[in-house]
């Protein structure tokens, strides 16, 4: 069975979480980085949608990534990320097939995660959203 994550994550657990959106699950992150993520089924990665959202957040000055991630129980086999670091955006960086891991890395260096950190990315694992 596929596994699939849409959502942010954010370098700040500061957020205005009364703007949230129907079906949007927030989860505070300790490792590798600290922050929070925000599981946001069915949103398209789209710059300015991003911002609007983050601005609604209250985090939009914050170092930020938006990631669509799919896999078939093995490694990546679909990413594609957009975000902000140091205020200055990146991406979209995307990969599909053997180049998708290859991408989820960059995407995870352009964030500010150290390398490796996506070795055991446990945001993205099966379980810590609360699915299956």
């Amino acid at each position: 069975m596929s596994y699939s994550f849409s959502g942010f994550f954010i370098k700040n657990r500061q957020i205005n979480s009364a703007t949230f959106r129907e079906g949007h699950v927030y989860r505070e992150i300790t490792d590798p980085f600290v922050g929070c993520g925000i599981l946001t089924p069915n949103m398209q990665p789209s710059f300015s949608d991003c911002i609007n959202y983050l601005n609604s957040l209250g985090v939009s000055d914050s170092d930020w990534i938006f990631v669509v991630y799919q896999t078939w129980a093995g490694p990546v086999d679909y990413v594609l990320a957009i975000g902000s670091r140091a205020g200055k955006p990146f991406g979209p960086i995307e990969g599909d097939g053997d180049p998708a891991e290859e991408a989820f890395y960059e995407a995870l260096d352009a964030f500010g995660l150290q390398e490796g950190a996506g070795i055991y990315f446990a945001p993205l694992e099966r379980g810590f959203w609360g699915d299956d």
